[in-house]
């Protein structure tokens, strides 16, 4: 393992607002697109959702930073950055004054100074009475990145993810843009959008903020910080949105990268997540209660699931659905035991039935229409933790209906009560969110 030791620590804990580099002709940003900063999470080992920006800081505003110079360090604002220095043998750091529990930072970075062995980035969970304390998300001019904690400054850093080289850390007088992830006991470092160091800690839970340099034995640091952003954050999918029954979808019988897009825009799905399967054609006919599997070993929670339906009735007299079927789960003979049916019956009404045990009722919603089910209808269902919303023809009929949370397969399923009963499922197809 690489280590790095200080011979000298001199702390100093100011208020924090934001910060950013001092780079000539440098366009100045408001917060970045949060989608942008979502799709660069998701290559975490776990789930991170964006929330509201609670720090939006590009040092445009000499007012909005305090400035400090000492002998052996200082920060100051210069040229729309916040610039930070220390002499060899000292680190500094600065801290914010509001507090936090779960968040997800970025911050620009430039390298002014020449040597390449110093270190330098960003500070969560700082408690201002124990100024110093927090998590350190740091990297070096010579490419080296580390996680450590620090509750003792007399004491020093503990390593929760000891030195090691990353290609993806621009060296020398570069720029670097660090994205951090404090959200539970989840820790998680990128740099420039790579995800290059994961770790978990419980012992700190809420605090300030901050920025930091520090320099080794073979000359100073000076580093400039630019366009800090500080978000929200929870761990878990992003929650679906309570829907109006007026919401419809433009797209709803199109690719399916298509909807999912459009369904992400209506906040009813979380970014990433990819296409599970696609089928051309499935059905089931015949007197009695009959589902056929499709990915059946692929289970998942969060999915979407279309297709366009066509029920032929076999019995009028007695009840019959013709549906689309997710989070199955089977017993040792193959039967479907706990499922999410979103149905049609013979007399056109349209149900989600959430069978969620085999030794308890179903739960069932019931939409507001009924429908031609000999001519075809295009279903469209999102199942997302515990809730459930149904589309049907891209017209938003069940809205925000709770559902067990639970992992499945997927069918089409048919429930006849006479000979020519027929249900019939065509571009059928099911995208999944881990």
């Amino acid at each position: 393992m690489l280590k790095r030791w200080l011979v000298w620590v001199i702390a100093v804990g100011m208020l924090l607002g934001a910060l950013s580099p001092a780079v000539a002709q440098k366009q100045k940003i408001s917060a970045p697109d949060s989608d942008s900063v979502a799709e660069v999470l998701e290559a975490g080992s776990e789930t991170v959702s964006l929330g509201d920006v609670l720090m939006d800081e590009p040092f445009d505003n000499d007012d909005n930073w305090p400035e400090f110079e000492e002998d052996d360090y200082s920060g100051v604002l210069d040229r729309g950055a916040y610039r930070m220095t220390s002499a060899e043998g000292f680190y500094t750091w600065q801290s914010g004054s509001d507090t936090y529990e779960d968040i997800v930072l970025q911050v620009e970075t430039a390298q002014n100074s020449k040597s390449l062995v110093n270190d330098y980035g960003v500070m969560c969970r700082s408690d201002l009475d124990n100024p110093g304390s927090g998590y350190y998300f740091l990297i070096s001019g010579d490419g080296l990145y580390g996680i450590f904690r620090q509750t003792d400054v007399d004491e020093g850093k503990e390593p929760l993810v000891e030195w090691e080289q990353s290609r993806s850390i621009n060296q020398g007088r570069d720029s670097n843009t660090i994205t951090v992830v404090c959200v539970g006991n989840y820790l998680a470092l990128y740099v420039n959008g790579d995800l290059i160091a994961e770790a978990h800690d419980d012992e700190l839970s809420e605090g300030t903020v901050g920025l930091t340099v520090g320099a080794y034995d073979e000359g100073a640091v000076d580093i400039s910080f630019d366009n800090l952003v500080v978000w929200a954050a929870s761990a878990g999918k992003t929650p679906v949105a309570k829907s109006s029954a007026a919401v419809t979808l433009a797209n709803y019988n199109g690719e399916p990268g298509a909807v999912i897009a459009e369904l992400q825009r209506l906040g009813l799905v979380p970014k990433g997540g990819s296409l599970l399967f696609r089928e051309n054609r499935a059905f089931f006919s015949g007197q009695g209660s009959f589902f056929t599997p499709l990915a059946r070993r692929s289970p998942q929670t969060d999915v979407v699931m279309a297709g366009e339906l066509t029920f032929s009735v076999g019995n009028v007299n007695q009840y019959e659905q013709c549906s689309l079927t997710a989070r199955i789960g089977t017993n040792a003979s193959g039967d479907a035991t706990t499922y999410v049916d979103v149905a049609f019956t013979n007399t056109g009404e349209l149900l989600l039935i959430d069978r969620f045990s085999d030794k308890r009722d179903a739960e069932l919603g019931i939409g507001t229409r009924t429908y031609d089910v000999d001519r075809p209808q295009h279903l469209l269902f999102v199942l997302m933790g515990n809730r459930a919303n149904v589309f049907v023809n891209g017209e938003l009929v069940l809205a925000d209906f709770e559902v067990s949370e639970r992992a499945g397969t997927y069918g089409i399923t048919l429930i006849g009560k006479g000979p020519g009963a027929r249900c019939e499922g065509r571009n059928i197809w099911v995208y999944q969110f881990r």
